[in-house]
């Protein structure tokens, strides 16, 4: 997949990058469940608010969570009603089935438990990006909310003429859940994650299409053509890549683990 936005190399290095972080985020919920946990390798995509689609998670709930130290920005967490029912049931010792879904709510009870689990997740995330981008990296207190439409949250989240990364991810609750789930951020995030993973020349040039301004200098107004690199320069970076997603995965298993073009 290539975008005008985001070259190929990109679009396979930020699925590595929720890889790493989102695999240290479910080591934490399976710790927090007692239970097994596995993630499938993320499917990038990057969408208008025209193209945004929420229908496989509908009724969803958000969470979002700023970052304060070491990236700039937000992004947001969408998952389903019922998966988050699951887990915070899960998580009290009741049993799920007891509670249908349309009696639950997010009451402050159940707001308090799902914004301590996402806050295990995205600490434990922010730990792993931490070692990997070299800088000590911080999230606020995640902010939970429910959704009361696609269209709610696109007049919430997206402006008028920029995009959003949507990085869906499957997840498996060892009996009890099978499901997925998305995480939606900026562009600007995205290429800043993208500055700590792969070598300046390899990332596309980006200007939001609202903001004003000249082109970045040295862009000449055009797109970065990914074949000008010299991949031979890569190969230490890729190799660390691996070194260091070795250390990481713990408990949990990464199903059908994304592999960057080398060629």
């Amino acid at each position: 997949m290539e975008s005008e936005i985001f070259s190929a190399l990109e679009i396979d290095a930020i699925g590595e990058i929720l890889n790493i972080s989102l695999g240290a985020s479910a080591t934490a919920v399976s710790t927090m469940l007692n239970t097994r946990v596995d993630i499938t390798t993320p499917q990038v995509s990057v969408v208008s608010r025209e193209e945004f689609e929420m229908n496989r998670i509908e009724p969803a709930i958000g969470v979002e969570i700023a970052y304060v130290e070491g990236l700039e920005g937000s992004n947001v967490i969408l998952l389903k009603k019922h998966d988050a029912k699951i887990i915070v049931e899960m998580l009290m010792g009741i049993d799920p089935s007891s509670v249908p879904d349309e009696e639950f709510e997010l009451n402050d009870i159940n707001i308090s438990a799902v914004c301590e689990v996402m806050n295990q997740m995205m600490g434990a995330s922010s730990t792993a990006l931490s070692e990997f981008l070299g800088r000590t990296v911080n999230i606020s207190t995640p902010v939970s909310f429910e959704i009361a439409n696609k269209q709610a949250f696109i007049d919430k989240y997206f402006n008028d003429n920029d995009k959003k990364v949507v990085v869906a991810i499957n997840i498996k609750i060892e009996g009890m859940l099978e499901s997925e789930f998305f995480h939606v951020m900026p562009v600007e995030l995205a290429k800043e994650l993208l500055s700590g993973f792969l070598p300046k020349e390899a990332i596309k040039p980006y200007k939001p299409l609202d903001k004003e301004g000249p082109e970045p200098a040295g862009s000449g107004g055009a797109l970065f053509q990914l074949r000008h690199i010299d991949r031979r320069r890569l190969s230490g970076f890729f190799a660390s890549i691996d070194n260091f997603r070795a250390r990481c995965y713990g408990r949990i298993r990464i199903e059908g683990t994304r592999t960057l073009n080398r060629t």
